[in-house]
């Protein structure tokens, strides 16, 4: 059984620290909209008890791609946001994320089989108005609590195309693993990085960095 509590609407502003060379251009908005828990649970019935921590996490679109063959991780907890994050400062790229989730697992092995109990999947828009193609990869993470722990992360790339081809637009999931994630449900800030780079009129590596705080806070 899920318990789902609505928790209105979550208002909070991202802002975006840009590292560019020779630019200081920023065009950048984002807030949270909204969000929602699901949380997993046991129930009596006529004196039985049900055990319903059942829910898995191979029947979520948002991490399809990260739970491969017979691996069945159980979610113990779960938080889902709306964001309109977007990003036109790096020339003809436009970058969006619209939501995203946070979960809290029994377990779940990336492809050098280690462990990690905590994942956040982001979707995206990447549009490249460009003449050549363009590559971003999702770098790490951080997770801060409302009593002030951080939680590190690291970006789930074994799955993970960074090539943006030149005038195409993309959308997708991008995942960032937590060996811990406990507190899902208490969570103040997300920061997520993304490095990026591509080549210049002149055939010259251009390098680029997106630093996203999402600031959130839950209200009953």
């Amino acid at each position: 059984m899920k318990k789902i509590f609505s928790v209105g609407t979550l208002v909070g502003l991202a802002s975006l620290a840009l590292i560019l060379g020779g630019c200081d251009k920023k065009e950048v908005k984002g807030k949270i909209e909204d969000g929602k828990i699901t949380e997993s649970s046991t129930s009596l019935s006529d004196g039985q008890l049900l055990e319903t921590n059942n829910i898995s996490l191979k029947d979520d679109g948002y991490f399809k791609e990260v739970v491969t063959g017979k691996e069945d991780p159980k979610v113990k907890l779960e938080v889902e946001y709306k964001t309109d994050w977007k990003d036109s400062s790096w020339e003809d790229i436009n970058f969006e994320i619209d939501r995203l989730k946070v979960v809290e697992v029994d377990k779940i092995k990336d492809k050098d089989e280690n462990t990690y109990k905590g994942l956040l999947s982001l979707h995206f828009y990447v549009e490249n108005k460009g003449k050549e193609e363009v590559r971003i990869h999702p770098d790490e993470a951080k997770v801060l609590l409302n009593d002030g722990t951080e939680i590190k992360g690291d970006g789930f790339v074994d799955y993970w195309e960074d090539i943006f081809e030149k005038d195409k637009k993309k959308d997708g999931y991008v995942h960032f693993k937590f060996d811990e994630l406990g507190q899902v449900d208490n969570i103040k800030e997300i920061d997520v990085t993304f490095k990026g780079e591509k080549k210049n009129k002149n055939k010259e590596t251009v390098n680029h960095e997106y630093k996203v705080p999402l600031p959130l806070e839950i209200a009953e």
